[in-house]
């Protein structure tokens, strides 16, 4: 993200300068300056950022949704929440536990009638409408949704059953916080790639905020997804965003949340069925992003 080659270049030429003023130019004066050229590049709008500077992307990368961050979470109504597909999922399990433990499978999978329901409150997809008995293993967005909830320390399972944690508790009474909780996690830790065959692991988990971006700036319309991996690549061109990009992004995460839609209904029927997609109005009800 820093041009180390530039920054070189304009501190030989300040040097130069002021030498050729005739002054005389110490260790001390040299790090001032050079801090000086790094915090004017790194507050510089980059194209290839579509118009962020590298602060702000070292921000989005390493602190996402936190203080200083470009894009924020905003806090919502408990009416707004039920909007919310994978809200509605995690706070129908999270509700159930809290009056009694879940009796899983003898494989440990959530039953088959829960996962029906919890699979009904989310986002559906063409593949798991296929399946006529929704159990766990078949439903990917349960799997999603248990891995979640587990990994953010919301549920516990003990004995071959499932229960909240002191901490699912805690957050069932404060759904703001709640959600905030979950969608760090989905922005940060969440592994989009554990579910499919693509080697590159980096691919639609790095700059996952900054895909998100994306979608909020030119998701209005219906787009192709080309077109939003040709828009990571040029941020991120080390990666190939052909390894999985827009199946982890789009499918796997962002309509998890409820973020977009995919044409993958049967009025789309045709050769870009399934690859063409535009933002909810849930995405500008959630989030808050900073004006370029």
């Amino acid at each position: 993200m820093i041009d180390k080659n530039e920054i070189t270049c304009r501190l030989q030429e300040w040097i130069d300068q002021m030498e050729g003023n005739g002054k005389h130019v110490n260790l001390d004066d040299i790090n001032r300056h050079l801090g000086e050229i790094m915090h004017a590049q790194n507050a510089a709008p980059k194209p290839d950022f579509n118009g962020f500077s590298s602060e702000q992307m070292r921000q989005m990368l390493n602190r996402p949704l936190e203080v200083g961050c470009p894009v924020q979470l905003r806090r919502l109504t408990d009416e707004q929440m039920e909007r919310i597909p994978v809200m509605r999922q995690a706070l129908h399990l999270m509700n159930e536990l809290s009056e009694k433990e879940l009796k899983l499978t003898a494989h440990g999978y959530i039953p088959p009638k829960t996962v029906t329901e919890l699979y009904e409150l989310g986002s559906h997809s063409w593949s798991t409408d296929w399946y006529k008995q929704k159990s766990e293993p078949k439903t990917e967005e349960v799997q999603v949704l248990r891995v979640v909830l587990k990994e953010c320390g919301l549920i516990k399972t003990r004995i071959g059953k499932l229960s909240l944690t002191a901490k699912g508790k805690q957050l069932l009474a404060d759904h703001n916080e709640l959600m905030r909780t979950m969608i760090q996690f989905l922005f940060r830790n969440y592994n989009t790639g554990w579910l499919d065959l693509y080697e590159d692991n980096e691919v639609g988990n790095l700059g996952r905020l900054y895909s998100l971006w994306l979608l909020h700036h030119y998701g209005v319309d219906w787009r192709d997804t080309r077109f939003y991996a040709d828009e990571y690549s040029r941020a991120f061109p080390m990666l190939n965003a052909g390894h999985g990009y827009e199946y982890r992004v789009f499918n796997r995460l962002f309509r998890f949340i409820g973020l977009c839609e995919i044409n993958e209904s049967d009025e789309f029927k045709g050769k870009n069925w399934g690859k063409e997609v535009r933002k909810t109005e849930l995405l500008d009800m959630m989030f808050a992003f900073e004006k370029k």
